[in-house]
């Protein structure tokens, strides 16, 4: 996106270095103005989650993990790992488990199984933790196979199913009654996931013992810009 915005920017602003009409050349300079400020905004998101100014991500992380209600012994899925930081930050907060993360990948996402390898070998979990290619619509494993699973971020971005709610029965598919999951995403997004309340009982309708909701915004000190941006986030965590 900010690869875009530099480039309508560009357009605009090369008639403008050549012979035009006065009033012309106003009107492009006004209009490439205008797509400047989106442009500073994306600019400022990009800064406060890029790879070197990692505070507000681990902050992020840090959220879905205190809300897992999980003792840290077996096995724990992170659904769409990304670059592996959560699963990461999952087997550094419990030395006593294994952890799997799967994601799909692909070329949308500047992510791969080789960086998560690497990422993991570089913060010492590296034997505890596996990565798989695979689609949260379609986890590869059996029923009640991990006793954690965590998201982050994630389910929205999932193309091939247009009903979110299908992504988290399908997650809890894979977690073993008793169970412990923590998933952030834009669930207050009305259009992705429906009403908030009739979410969370839609989820016990499938027999989960507890659902709980939480707004990431209450939970994290996040720079004002950044509350608009994540007003819709937020963190179901429970027990199967």
């Amino acid at each position: 996106m900010i690869y875009f915005f530099i480039f309508i920017f560009l357009i605009l602003l090369i008639p403008t270095l050549f012979p035009i009409v006065p009033l012309l050349k106003i009107v492009l300079w006004v209009i490439a103005g205008i797509w400047v400020l989106p442009f500073t905004y994306l600019m400022y998101l990009y800064f406060f989650f890029s790879a070197n100014n990692n505070e507000i991500q681990y902050k992020i992380w840090d959220l879905v993990i205190q809300k897992l209600p999980w003792n840290g012994q077996g096995k724990a899925l992170d659904v769409g790992t990304g670059a592996g930081g959560l699963a990461i930050q999952l087997a550094k907060r419990f030395p006593e488990s294994d952890v799997w993360g799967i994601d799909y990948w692909g070329k949308t996402w500047n992510y791969s199984k080789l960086q998560c390898e690497k990422n993991a070998k570089i913060e010492g979990v590296a034997d505890r933790l596996i990565f798989q290619k695979a689609s949260a619509s379609n986890l590869p494993f059996k029923d009640g196979e991990f006793d954690a699973i965590v998201s982050n971020f994630v389910y929205h971005e999932v193309r091939d199913t247009k009903d979110k709610r299908k992504l988290i029965k399908e997650s809890l598919r894979v977690l073993k009654k008793g169970g412990n999951f923590s998933f952030q995403d834009t669930f207050k997004n009305n259009r992705r996931y429906g009403i908030l309340e009739d979410l969370i009982s839609h989820i016990n309708g499938w027999g989960i013992q507890q659902v709980n909701f939480t707004e990431t915004i209450n939970e994290i000190s996040i720079p004002k810009l950044l509350k608009a941006e994540l007003k819709t986030m937020g963190v179901l965590y429970g027990i199967k």
